[in-house]
């Protein structure tokens, strides 16, 4: 599987992380109506925002990856085919970015909005278009689980 591919992966599950994020604590700042956290954009909301959790990518061939989003801005990320690999997330230019761990360069992506199933989708900068969701519980898995 070509690496820009899992990079993509990497990116939707991101997006919708920061969209599933678990209530926040009673000293953190109040959400307002005119917030875009469905969408990440920009400096804000950041990674402050994204939360840890295991989602599926299905990508447009119909490949499903499993990705999950680490505390720390760090994925790892298990291929269709089995393959794992992993890195660092970042935001530049309102996009979300992955480096891969072994992979010269990094991958951005432009992130959509939720939608109503939870689901959204994510397009690279060479137009490559996924569905991130949550995955359910019994196939969260984590790049090293046999």
């Amino acid at each position: 599987m070509d690496m820009k591919y899992t990079v993509f992966a990497a990116a939707a599950v991101l997006a919708l992380a920061a969209c599933s994020e678990a209530e926040a604590p009673s000293d953190a700042p109040e959400a307002t109506a005119s917030d875009s956290s469905d969408v990440l954009t920009g400096e804000e909301p950041g990674f402050e925002a994204v939360a840890p959790g295991t989602y599926s990518v299905t990508h447009a061939s119909g490949d499903v990856d499993t990705i999950t989003i680490h505390p720390g801005m760090t994925f790892s990320r298990i291929a269709a085919d089995g393959t794992p690999t992993g890195g660092t997330i970042f935001m530049q230019d309102g996009k979300t970015c992955f480096v891969v761990e072994g992979v010269e360069g990094h991958s951005c992506f432009t992130d959509g909005p939720v939608q109503e199933d939870g689901s959204m989708e994510t397009t690279s900068d060479e137009g490559n278009v996924s569905t991130v969701r949550p995955a359910p519980a019994e196939e969260a898995v984590t790049a090293g689980d046999e």
